[in-house]
């Protein structure tokens, strides 16, 4: 249901159900939530996240029954998920094809780079199918502001990659034929840049919200001039 491998400083993860559109069920949710705790402990200063057949993910399976799992506890997998993917020490890098919907839409979101092929469509369709979104309501209005979020979620109407690009729910959209080798270029570009810099400035990003000094951009200096001197770990 999931690959993953480390190799050469990147860890790559990737959704491989195309049978059922990438659906996430609870099994394949933990074993992603498991692949994404294994990246992070891994070393590895780069994260892709890609899958096999025409769509990205249909988001979570909506018609699965669990026996002896109770709704919350199924719904928390969700936090828990788009925790670790934000918590990845470095640069995360999402290659979007076909159709991301729900919790997909959410995934190229939390990934620090989300390149979509000119084909895909995104959206947050959980309406559609007689839930609310309460989770999208706490980080999409970070994106894409407090109006086009609400709009997003009530209608959960589908966006093309073209609007996803201008809303800032992708960075950028290339030919369906050659998503995967610009995943391939992104990532050996990243790769040729100091490991310990991409992860100083994830570190850096993730503690911005919480540093209330009315100078964040003088603890900055701090932990590069702390960073150098220690050798650039």
């Amino acid at each position: 249901m999931i690959r993953y491998e480390t190799r050469n400083g990147v860890a790559r993860i990737t959704l491989d159900t195309p049978e059922t559109g990438n659906k996430f069920t609870y099994k394949l949710m933990l074993d992603f939530i498991a692949a994404l705790t294994s990246a992070a402990s891994s070393g590895a200063a780069i994260l892709l996240l890609d899958s096999t057949g025409a769509d990205f993910t249909l988001g979570r399976d909506q018609s699965e029954k669990l026996e002896n799992v109770s709704r919350r506890d199924s719904l928390k997998l969700i936090l828990q998920a788009n925790s670790r993917l934000r918590a990845f020490p470095g640069v995360s890098v999402a290659l979007i094809q076909g159709r991301a919907m729900g919790f997909g839409s959410g995934l190229a979101l939390h990934a620090d780079i989300s390149v979509g092929a000119h084909d895909a469509v995104l959206g947050f369709n959980e309406i559609k199918h007689g839930l609310a979104p309460l989770v999208v309501l706490t980080y999409l209005s970070d994106y894409v502001g407090p109006k086009i979020a609400k709009e997003l979620i009530y209608t959960g109407r589908d966006v093309s990659a073209e609007e996803a690009v201008r809303l800032g729910l992708l960075n950028r959209s290339v030919p369906a034929a050659e998503l995967q080798a610009e995943g391939e270029r992104l990532v050996g570009e990243l790769g040729h840049f100091h490991a310990g810099a991409i992860r100083l400035i994830h570190e850096f990003a993730e503690d911005l919200p919480d540093i209330t000094n009315n100078d964040p951009g003088t603890i900055g200096i701090e932990r590069l001039v702390q960073w150098i001197d220690a050798g650039k770990p």
